[in-house]
């Protein structure tokens, strides 16, 4: 366990660093098991893809608010009851001898910003005060709380990926901070661009499931050359490259908890626009049924000519327009239905022993096809694609 942190105001403590990722946080923890033996994670269990995300150390908590997944918050929820050292600018705030006083935090960081409640609050943190002193003038009141915020509400780290505005049939638009936008095409964008644009990634996998294509259309691999996957798990995506090297697929990822594919790869901000608003994760599945245009999966094309030869059959004899009515019936109700799937990923290698690990559905859209999840409705992941 970490015994002593050093306090930045507005922008760390230790090292963690207001503005990271979830998925960063926690794969830094596991790179200081020793410091961190153990952790927890809580969040709401009934809405996940809407709940905040929050990690419990020892004397320490961090704040994860959804959707964005970003460390906005560390607090020291009981500071009188820990046996931290914190330090300011080489400067001991507390220690195990010597607690944290409203004279010692006047002293060390100035004055104050104006608070109407007994609190000391400083650009970038914030000190919640117990009345200890007997002398009246409160300044032996002793620090019980300890929060370290961002002073700007809406800054983000250099280079940070701010948000995935998804085009169906087309790719994305990436927007980092600092930076212009990057747009990635399907069909046109190339490995050597991802390289130049975004950097090497993070892990390479060729890839051998071709169910997809098989139910929706597209074509399978032939004669051996298959196609690999590139992971950017820090930017939560995936890229399908094809043989000469173009990318053809894009997989955007939420990172919700209790799924799956939780903490596999950071979340990705996507969006997508539609006429009455952008979608996102916390959006409902009808909100894109009713909103994009259901891809039709050869399934659907064999089962409808199987119908209508059926129901050819069944009026047989009859005047042409009982026939026109019964199709007319059938086929405006099939093509407004997206096709889906049931996937468990549980079966897939990797959650053996896990419990509670439930179903998605894959719901298939003109350049889409979204992933969702049975249990909360959240949408777990996008995949962008483009008939060939």
């Amino acid at each position: 366990m970490i015994a002593q942190y050093d306090i930045v105001p507005g922008d760390r403590v230790g090292i963690f660093q207001l503005g990271d990722s979830l998925w960063y946080v926690l794969d830094l923890l596991r790179t200081h098991k020793n410091e961190y033996p153990k952790i927890d994670l809580s969040w709401d269990f009934e809405n996940p893809h809407k709940s905040a995300i929050i990690i419990h150390l020892p004397s320490l908590t961090l704040y994860f608010p959804a959707p964005l997944q970003r460390l906005t918050l560390i607090s020291f929820p009981s500071l009188s009851a820990s046996t931290l050292t914190l330090t300011y600018e080489t400067q001991v705030l507390a220690s195990p001898g010597q607690p944290l006083t409203r004279a010692k935090v006047g002293r060390i960081l100035g004055p104050t910003l104006v608070n109407e409640g007994k609190d000391l609050v400083f650009p970038g943190v914030k000190f919640e005060m117990s009345a200890t002193s007997t002398s009246g003038s409160g300044r032996d009141d002793v620090a019980d709380k300890l929060e370290v915020s961002a002073k700007d509400v809406e800054s983000t780290l250099p280079g940070q990926l701010v948000s995935c505005v998804i085009e169906p049939k087309k790719g994305i638009v990436l927007h980092f901070s600092g930076i212009d936008p990057l747009e990635i095409w399907i069909g046109k964008t190339t490995a050597q661009d991802l390289l130049l644009d975004l950097g090497p990634p993070l892990r390479k996998f060729w890839k051998e499931d071709d169910r997809l294509e098989k139910m929706w259309g597209g074509e399978s691999e032939q004669g051996g050359c298959a196609k690999g996957f590139w992971n950017y798990f820090q930017h939560g995506l995936d890229f399908l490259i094809s043989p000469d090297y173009v990318v053809t697929k894009i997989l955007c990822y939420s990172n919700i908890p209790g799924t799956p594919l939780f903490q596999r790869y950071s979340h990705c901000p996507w969006v997508l626009s539609a006429p009455s608003g952008d979608l996102d994760q916390t959006s409902p599945l009808r909100s894109f049924t009713s909103q994009l245009s259901p891809k039709r999966s050869q399934y659907d094309d064999v089962q409808s000519e199987e119908e209508g030869v059926k129901d050819e059959e069944s009026v047989s004899g009859d005047s042409g327009r009982v026939a026109g009515k019964a199709h007319a019936d059938h086929s405006p109700k099939r093509a407004g239905k997206p096709p889906a799937m049931a996937l468990d990923r549980a079966v897939e290698g990797g959650l053996e022993g896990v419990i509670n690990v439930g179903e998605s559905r894959l719901v298939g859209f003109e350049g889409l096809i979204i992933e969702e999840d049975q249990a909360s409705g959240g949408i777990c992941s996008v995949l962008v694609w483009k008939d060939e």
